[in-house]
């Protein structure tokens, strides 16, 4: 048995303590105040496309907890954080530096992760026939960025380039903001951009489904990992309800044939209980990197 089972097993023995615990707790009162339930996802790409690939989850999560599921539709990044902030949304799919900034103004709640979210990265990408073999051979060139307020688009792949003393925007000829990574990845594709930097699973599948071929476009360059993801709610929902949530996620198992499809439609295997600790990395290095990170360009 390897590392990640053994792991799981004992976050899913200690959520079922601990969600035994606070059963008593998820009185009537509770279940009456929240027979719906609003959630959103980070719109990393085209809504729509977004919205068929979460149906199954939120189907199961509606049965698990229930209440009614009612999905909040986004156009970018910096809406998630205001209605967040606005409690519109009771649960939402974060980004590690969106979560960072939600955590930081609403006092955020982290809840679950997946397995892949600790362990994350960015690709950056050149077409197929760019003779650059390096990140070092691409100064001049154009590049683009995902969102402003994006981990694997934006925050992590400017600290790495800063670690090589590269300034994105003396380097490169022009820096554009795509706002999402199917996005860039088509620029980089079409020849709008030279140079793209997108989250590595996304890539990947959209190279699986043959959004793209790797006679279009080639990986320079893939980032050291991070955390990222993360399913986080507000403040204000009981903590029952949250245990509940952190349980319903915790549960789903690849050993289950329609549970396997679930996960692998959101790029899972497991999921695991989440700490605010769990994105001190990210926090710091937003930190080192405030004012740089060019926010009023694009959500």
């Amino acid at each position: 048995m390897n590392s990640v089972n053994i792991k799981y097993i004992l976050y899913l023995a200690l959520a079922l303590l601990a969600s035994l615990g606070l059963s008593a707790c998820f009185n009537q009162g509770d279940s009456a105040e929240y027979q719906v339930l609003r959630i959103a996802v980070q719109p990393v790409h085209e809504q729509e496309d977004f919205q068929q690939a979460y149906l199954p989850l939120l189907s199961y999560l509606e049965k698990e907890l229930g209440v009614s599921i009612e999905w909040v539709p986004l156009s970018d990044y910096q809406e998630q954080l205001d209605k967040f902030h606005e409690q519109k949304i009771d649960l939402t799919l974060f980004g590690g530096y969106a979560f960072v900034r939600a955590y930081e103004q609403d006092q955020a709640d982290p809840l679950v992760m997946r397995d892949v979210d600790f362990h994350f990265s960015s690709d950056f990408i050149v077409a197929a026939g760019n003779n650059a073999a390096k990140i070092s051979e691409l100064q001049g060139q154009s590049l683009s960025f995902g969102s402003a307020l994006s981990t694997s688009g934006h925050l992590m792949p400017r600290f790495f380039l800063s670690t090589q003393g590269i300034m994105p925007e003396a380097f490169f000829s022009e820096v554009r903001y795509s706002g999402k990574h199917d996005l860039t990845v088509k620029w980089v594709a079409d020849g709008q951009v030279e140079v793209g930097v997108v989250d590595t699973i996304i890539l990947e599948k959209m190279l699986r489904e043959k959004h793209v071929s790797r006679s279009q476009i080639k990986v320079i360059w893939t980032t050291p990992s991070y955390p990222n993801y993360v399913w986080a709610a507000r403040k204000q929902l009981p903590e029952a309800l949250k245990q509940k949530i952190i349980e319903a996620f915790i549960k789903l198992t690849p050993e289950d044939r329609q549970q396997r499809k679930l996960l692998e439609l959101v790029g899972a295997h497991h999921y695991f209980p989440a700490k605010v600790a769990d994105f001190q990395p990210i926090r710091k290095i937003a930190k080192q990197q405030a004012g740089r990170l060019g926010e009023n360009q694009a959500k």
